[in-house]
């Protein structure tokens, strides 16, 4: 059941357990990567069942994050972003320090493969190059919800970005301004207009200086080091 009260969208939430929350995604996601870490064959090196098992756990995430993002129009946004969501916060904190921390653990492993996986030690590098990629884009993906989540907040107090071309921006809007700060480290076209979401936008972009920095090690690291004749 949906309602419109003051200028703020909100409607009655699903169930704690489904996909439309963020509870219910990442429940969701970590029980796919738990069931893929276990399938693998016993004798699969632990470092590869622990990183098959984030990339399969980010991809789901990624997944139905994105359902959600390209199937949403303005008033599907604003209801789902403004909407009463138990533990939307303490999901958004736990996605973003996993990604952080799985980023760095990736580049870690990659730097140690041979002794982490010596019988595998190229499948791994291909699942740790993948987990950064994924984390990244985790990231991302999460501050596009946050930034509709502040926009649409449900305490009436609307707005804090400006989109040119729409007062009612949609999750796809949102996707674009997270991932133009996650590259760049700064805005385009859109304006920052509260102090609020200023600051989220300032945390935003000194997290992803960091992770662009960690990749470029990462990067730097294969060139000159793995991929080097007898590396």
């Amino acid at each position: 059941m949906t309602v419109q009260t003051g200028t703020a969208w909100v409607h009655r939430p699903a169930a704690f357990w489904s996909p439309r929350r963020a509870v219910g995604r990442l429940l969701l996601a970590i029980v796919a990567g738990g069931i893929t870490a276990a399938v693998l064959p016993g004798r699969i090196a632990g470092p590869l069942r622990a990183v098959a098992g984030w990339d399969v756990a980010a991809l789901v995430l990624l997944g139905l994050l994105w359902r959600i993002i390209l199937g949403a129009g303005q008033e599907e946004t604003a209801r789902r972003a403004a909407a009463e969501d138990v533990g939307r916060s303490l999901v958004w904190v736990v996605v973003v320090l996993g990604s952080t921390v799985s980023i760095f653990a990736a580049t870690v492993a990659v730097r140690n493969a041979s002794a982490m996986a010596p019988q595998a030690e190229r499948p791994l590098v291909v699942l740790c190059l993948l987990a950064v990629a994924t984390a990244w884009f985790v990231c991302h993906t999460n501050y596009a919800m946050r930034y509709a989540h502040l926009y649409y907040r449900d305490d009436g107090d609307l707005g804090g970005l400006g989109f040119p071309g729409t007062e009612m921006p949609c999750y796809l809007d949102f996707a674009y301004y997270a991932l133009t700060v996650g590259m760049c480290f700064q805005v385009s076209d859109v304006t920052v207009t509260q102090s609020g979401m200023r600051r989220a936008t300032l945390g935003h972009a000194l997290l992803s200086f960091a992770f662009n920095t960690a990749v470029l090690a990462l990067v730097l690291n294969l060139l000159f080091g793995r991929l080097t004749p007898g590396a």
